[in-house]
């Protein structure tokens, strides 16, 4: 465990100056899973979402798997998107160039043979309900190698509501504001932050590919936890932790326990998936799947806490699209920044990312 402190590493300048961390103008990480959309939104008609700077089409076959192609036909780039899906292929719907489920063109229909260069790439897709995940590397993903969805979605032990939000700004800023929880007390002061927040030590436990931190704050509960637990006005212990686990993914996990109530081993948990999928250098897909192991079945309360949680987000939202102009503002010259302490994991996090993206070169 790591107090911030003294005996942390010195701020570090960030911005243009330093090399050694990722940033927007970091080339994207492909040899990883990306979520490219809920498995409610990929059909029969084909789907179109650009995912690191790439157009995709999505779509199912008859059997209900999933096919991800890249969304422009070989002929005169007409978006596939735009065609229709027959059978287990889909039609341009320019010129008719008809490709099957590997992105192989197989008919043409102004000629009767088809040359064996004509196709598109075809991208591995895997649904892990309650989403569809992309593998985007030049290569397939290693043997065995699945998504790292958190196994908590799929239990019927928690109850899980997903939303989305877009976000104009890189999704490197993003996993850095999902590591740093010290901005709950001002950036969220009016929706899930406390007060408490700023003046509670932080816990980092960076050790080898550990990149997670901690709070533990007494204080009231917000509404959004507060009112599904019966806890209005009750003094709490609220354990927050974050953990990065990969680009595509990032982990929320809140642990609540009652301080005028016998102490219960027992104790109520939200957790949540932050699904973060760079759409281009300066814009973010932002899908966040909330758990909660408490008040299960209760459809309104659900939906009251995942509405609560992405008013929340909406800040973070905010929040980075302002420094996404400030930073475009700031032209040539650059921007500099500076570290405190408390960004010591989101700095790990950057040049982790960084060195991703150097190896991929």
């Amino acid at each position: 465990m790591n107090q911030p402190g003294s005996s942390l590493e010195p701020a570090v300048g960030l911005g243009g100056r330093s090399g050694d961390m990722a940033d927007s103008s970091t080339p994207f990480i492909r040899n990883a899973w990306y979520v490219v959309a809920p498995s409610s939104e990929v059909s029969r008609t084909p789907l179109g979402r650009t995912v690191l700077g790439t157009s995709i089409v999505v779509f199912r076959k008859q059997d209900g798997s999933a096919v991800a192609l890249q969304n422009r036909c070989c002929h005169r780039s007409f978006p596939l998107s735009h065609g229709t899906v027959d059978g287990d292929t889909i039609v341009c719907g320019y010129h008719g160039l008809r490709y099957d489920a590997t992105g192989k063109c197989i008919e043409i229909p102004m000629q009767k043979t088809v040359p064996a260069a004509l196709r598109v790439r075809a991208y591995t897709a895997v649904e892990q309900p309650p989403f569809v995940w992309l593998w985007m590397g030049m290569e397939p993903p290693p043997e065995n190698e699945r998504p790292p969805q958190p196994p908590w979605l799929a239990d019927p032990d928690w109850d899980v509501r997903w939303g989305y939000l877009y976000v104009k700004g890189s999704y490197v800023h993003m996993h850095e504001n999902l590591l740093d929880l010290s901005h709950l007390s001002f950036l969220h002061a009016r929706t899930f932050g406390t007060p408490e927040y700023a003046r509670t030590p932080v816990e980092m436990h960076c050790e080898g590919d550990k990149l997670e931190v901690w709070r533990h704050v007494q204080c009231e509960l917000p509404a959004i936890y507060a009112q599904p637990l019966g806890w209005t006005g009750v003094r709490a212990l609220r354990s927050s932790g974050s953990r990065y686990v990969a680009p595509g993914l990032h982990v929320n996990t809140g642990i609540f326990r009652n301080l005028d109530a016998p102490d219960d081993a027992d104790r109520p948990m939200v957790q949540v998936a932050q699904l973060v999928t760079p759409e281009t250098a300066h814009t973010t897909h932002y899908w966040t799947a909330q758990a909660r192991n408490f008040a299960l079945g209760d459809a309104a309360m659900g939906e009251f806490m995942i509405n609560a949680q992405l008013t929340a987000f909406q800040e973070d939202v905010f929040a980075l699209e302002q420094i996404t102009a400030m930073q475009q503002l700031a032209g040539e010259e650059g921007c500099q920044e500076f570290s405190i302490p408390t960004d010591r994991a989101g700095v790990l996090m950057r040049r982790r990312l960084k060195r991703l993206a150097d190896l991929e070169r």
